[in-house]
């Protein structure tokens, strides 16, 4: 275990791409305010967590600048992405969605989910002025992807937040789910902003009953699993935090019947969604097959009040080959 750690420890941090170490615990890493990774326990069984940080070639924070008085930083205003990408799409219909969401000049940060087969897409971006961080081998469904000219990379760390569940332990099966969190500089600023990224299970909400959860062992999981994103919110660090993440629950019903454990309940403390802020007027669902709002961009609720971060707009991003729409939400940083 120890030299697995130290592996990912020394390893390079160009891309996240490189295959996870074979044998050992899972493997996860993710942005701690203290800069540490810690072992947790699952509370579903026994089986132990690591967590490992990986790291720019060099690390800046506003800890790190000069002393000399700078020029106040003006207001800026970027735009974030969730999308799910669907994993059985083929790669020229996935590398079709991303060209098209990242060629939008309102783009700036890309949460994907189900980006599994995404791999050429992400290495084809980079050579339009994108760089992307996605999870190793055994867990790369998740991968965040920001414009070079906006955003350097300074660290990465994921943690796994819910074991899956196989046929024999539940109906709809499904694998490890993971939390991910990217930490960029902002270029004209030297600031950073965390992003953090996660994919809740299928067949967690019940139809029939908008805004209640199904009897399933997704659903459980899904629970945890939203508790543990919640903790890797609070671990956080920058000037600002977002998220992104295909949430497998409606927003909409989620605020009229604010379920025990869902995701409202759960974050509802930490972070506000982009619908939250500024309703669901003019919007069609993110997700067509069901008609839910169940892709999530969401910012710092601390930030927000400090009167740090505003969301100023959003808009659907129809018409993809994906199942989902992408969710765009315009956010101001001061």
């Amino acid at each position: 275990m120890v030299a697995t750690v130290l592996a990912f420890l020394l390893a390079p941090y160009l891309s996240d791409n490189e295959p996870a170490a074979a044998g050992g615990a899972e493997m996860t890493s993710a942005t701690a305010r203290g800069g540490h990774g810690t072992a947790v326990l699952s509370r579903d069984d026994s089986r132990p967590v690591a967590t490992v940080e990986r790291r720019g070639p060099t690390p800046v924070t506003e800890h790190d600048q000069p002393k000399k008085k700078q020029p106040e930083p003006r207001p800026t205003t970027i735009g974030v992405v969730s999308l799910n990408q669907f994993y059985q799409l083929s790669t020229s219909q996935i590398a079709a969605d991303a060209r098209r969401i990242t060629a939008l000049p309102t783009v700036d940060v890309v949460g994907w989910q189900e980006a599994t087969n995404s791999h050429p897409v992400f290495a084809a971006l980079a050579r339009r002025g994108w760089q992307t961080s996605q999870l190793p081998r055994t867990s790369h469904e998740l991968a965040v992807s920001w414009r070079r000219s906006e955003f350097a990379f300074v660290s990465a760390r994921f943690r796994l937040v819910a074991h899956g569940v196989d046929d024999v332990e539940g109906r709809y099966p499904f694998g490890n789910r993971y939390v991910q969190r990217v930490t960029l500089r902002q270029r004209d600023t030297g600031r950073l902003l965390t992003v953090i990224n996660t994919h809740l299970p299928q067949k967690i909400e019940d139809l029939d009953h908008p805004g209640h959860w199904l009897g399933t062992s997704n659903a459980a999981r899904a629970r945890f699993q939203l508790a543990r994103i919640a903790r890797a919110w609070r671990e956080a660090r920058g000037r600002w935090i977002v998220g992104t993440g295909d949430y497998n629950f409606d927003a909409r019903a989620d605020a009229e019947v604010h379920p025990h454990g869902g995701p409202r309940a759960a974050l509802g403390p930490l972070a506000v969604s982009s619908y939250g802020a500024l309703g669901f007027g003019g919007l069609t669902p993110s997700h067509p097959p069901t008609g839910r709002y169940v892709d999530y961009v969401q910012a710092d609720r601390s930030d927000l009040h400090a009167g740090e971060m505003r969301f100023v707009g959003q808009r659907i991003i129809a018409g993809l080959n994906s199942d989902h729409n992408a969710l765009l939400a315009r956010i101001r940083l001061d």
